[in-house]
C-alpha cells in the first residue's frame, strides 16, 4: 500500500511541475524609442498545430514576395515596399514565436524522461 501511495504522489509532483512549467507564459514586452506606452496585441488560436500554420503561412508569403522579380505586381500595391513589408511580415513572425512555450516542452521532456529512466 505504501508504495502504491509514494507513487501516486511522486506523480502528483510530477504534475505540479509540469503545470509550473507551462503557467504563467512568457511574454514579450518591447519597449521603442520615443513611444513609452506600448499595446499588446493577441489572437486566438485551437493549438499549436493551427500557431505552427499561421508561422509557416506568413514564411511561405516571405519567400513568395522575395522570388518575385518585380516589387508587388498589384496596382493597388505600387506604393508599398517590398523590402520593407517583409521585413515587417518577419517581425511579425518572430514576435509570436513560442519561445517559452518550447523551452517548457523541453524542460517537461527533461523531467519525464529522468522519471522514466529513473523506474528502469
Amino acid at each position: 500500500m505504501k508504495t502504491k501511495s509514494k507513487k501516486h504522489k511522486k506523480d502528483k509532483e510530477t504534475l505540479e511541475t509540469v503545470f509550473r512549467l507551462l503557467n504563467p507564459r512568457e511574454r514579450k514586452y518591447y519597449r521603442r524609442e520615443g513611444n513609452p506606452v506600448m499595446q499588446e496585441v493577441t489572437f486566438e488560436v485551437t493549438d499549436n498545430g493551427e500557431l505552427r500554420y499561421i508561422i509557416s503561412s506568413l514564411l511561405r508569403v516571405c519567400i513568395l514576395a522575395l522570388d518575385s522579380e518585380n516589387d508587388f505586381a498589384s496596382p493597388r500595391l505600387n506604393h508599398c515596399s517590398k523590402e520593407l513589408t517583409i521585413a515587417t511580415v518577419l517581425e511579425l513572425v518572430d514576435s509570436i514565436l513560442p519561445d517559452a512555450q518550447l523551452a517548457s516542452y523541453d524542460a517537461i521532456e527533461k523531467l519525464i524522461l529522468s522519471k522514466n529512466q529513473k523506474q528502469v
